[in-house]
Order: C-alpha cells, then sequence, then structure tokens
C-alpha cells in the first residue's frame, strides 16, 4: 500500500464516519464485546485502542478499567476523531482519542497494559512492522488483543464477484485481506510471534450478521469500508451493480425477509515478554 493509498483510506474512512456502526447491525460491537472479554481488561489498566473508529472498543473498554485506567483511541481518519473526541464529551467518558497512524504510532516505549486492534491490521501496509511498532508500546507483560476475518461466507460470494471488475490492478489488495499471513489461524500466529510477541493463541469463532433485507445490507455496506467498493464503480454503472447484489442476495432471504451474513472472526491474543 503506498502512501497515496494510505491516505485515500483515510479518506475513505472519513466519508463513513457520519453512519459508521449506526444503522442497527449488530457488527462492530459485539465482535469489540468479545475481544474485550478474551482480553481480561481490569481496573486501572493503561489501553491503546488502535484503529479506534467509532469506539466500539473505546467506549466499553473505558467502562471496564475505570477512573483509575485510561483508554487511548488512535485512528487515521480524521472525521472519525473528531466525531468520537464528541461521543466522549458527551458521555462523560474516561478516554480520548488522537489522530495517529497504526502503523507506527508516535507513542512512548512501554506506555501502555493492553492494545488492542480490531479489524485493522490487513489494512496496513506492513503488518508485522506494525505488530512490531505494537510491542514496543507496550510493557513487559503487557497483552495484544487482535481481531481479523477468517473464512468469508461462501454464501455470498457471487456478491463479491460483482464488484471484481471495477476494482484496478493497484487496488488487488483489498480483495486479499484473508490471503497471506492472514489465510489461517497458524500463518498468522507465526506473525504475531515473529514482532516478538510470547504465548500466542487464536481462536476463530463463526456469528451470523442480520441484515433486515437485501437493501439493508447495501446500506450498512456503504457505511463501513465496503463503501471502497462502491466509490470504484462508475456512476453511471452503480444503479447496475445495485440491482446485480439485490439479486445475488434475494435468494439468501430467511423467512423473514432478512439475509444473514456467517462471518468468521479470527480473536488473537499475545504477550511481551
Amino acid at each position: 500500500m503506498t502512501t497515496d493509498t494510505r491516505q485515500a483510506m483515510a479518506l475513505l474512512f472519513d466519508r463513513t464516519a457520519k453512519t459508521y456502526d449506526a444503522l442497527g447491525v449488530d457488527f462492530f460491537s459485539v465482535f469489540a464485546r468479545e475481544l474485550l472479554d478474551r482480553a481480561g481488561l481490569v481496573p486501572g489498566e493503561r489501553v491503546l485502542d488502535v484503529g479506534c473508529g467509532r469506539g466500539a472498543v473505546l467506549f466499553p473498554a473505558a467502562e471496564l478499567v475505570g477512573a483509575d485506567g485510561s483508554v487511548l483511541g488512535i485512528d487515521l481518519s480524521a472525521e472519525m476523531i473528531e466525531r468520537t473526541a464528541k461521543d466522549i464529551e458527551d458521555r462523560g467518558a474516561n478516554a480520548s482519542v488522537s489522530l495517529m497512524d497504526a502503523q507506527e504510532p508516535t507513542l512512548p516505549d512501554a506506555s501502555f497494559d493492553v492494545l488492542l486492534a480490531s479489524f485493522v491490521v490487513f489494512f496496513l501496509p506492513d503488518p508485522v512492522a506494525a505488530l512490531r511498532s505494537w510491542h514496543r508500546v507496550l510493557r513487559p507483560g503487557g497483552r495484544l488483543g487482535v481481531t481479523t476475518f477468517g473464512a468469508d461466507d461462501p454464501r455470498w460470494a457471487a456478491v463479491r464477484e460483482v464488484f471484481k471488475p471495477f476494482v484496478p490492478p493497484e487496488l488487488a489488495w483489498t480483495l486479499a485481506i484473508r490471503a497471506g499471513l492472514f489465510s489461517s489461524v497458524e500463518g498468522f500466529g507465526q506473525a504475531v510471534e515473529s514482532a516478538g510477541f510470547t504465548g500466542v493463541t487464536s481462536e476463530e469463532r463463526v456469528c451470523p450478521v442480520k441484515f433486515a433485507d437485501p437493501g439493508h445490507w447495501i446500506d450498512w455496506s456503504w457505511s463501513q469500508g465496503q463503501r471502497m467498493f462502491w466509490e470504484l464503480v462508475p456512476e453511471d454503472r452503480l444503479d447496475a451493480v445495485r440491482q446485480a447484489v439485490l439479486a445475488e442476495l434475494e435468494p439468501l432471504r430467511e423467512p423473514d425477509g432478512s439475509v444473514v451474513l456467517a462471518q468468521t472472526v479470527r480473536y488473537t491474543l499475545a504477550h511481551r515478554a
């Protein structure tokens, strides 16, 4: 991923920030809660939330560490940071946010007890280098908790195929976030170990994600990272692509009209020795 592409990604998430995780879909908050359960935060801990978005991890983490702890969220999207900062103020939460690159946070060594990264590491240009920088900011004995995606729901393969013709070669990596070191529990575990972490464990869980109807999924996809694929479609083709997606989702409808995505998520935990 080039510097220009990274900036484009930041601007993409700027455009999603208003409706990000706000369209009635149990997604980011569900996986954040399980990550937090597995990380085992305790009162008084200092937590870094990498790629904090609109605070799916940040706000419940702040509740868990309490007034004696602290939570800092960082994100490359200025709009995400601005809106989440306002949410922090409105809620009176014990948290803060800062505009910062998750690839190499400009933070002091050994300054956090726990680092959490929910659905972010596969967006980074050099994931292993990022893991090394995360290792650096954790204190000895500090804990890492990461979520990544597992295998795609095969029933939705045809939907993904609709967008492939519009993805240029320089963005081919966006179709491969489950490939390479992310393709298996073992492969990602080895990457985490290579960054200096010990006691690496990973577990995959499949969670049903429900959308009221096919149109609801389309609206939701515009509100998060998948918006990228819609924006690659020429404006004069958007309606045709929308209709093609609806046609592929129609056979997946449940008796109540909803569609359900079987989302596989990998939870990886590790320690800094």
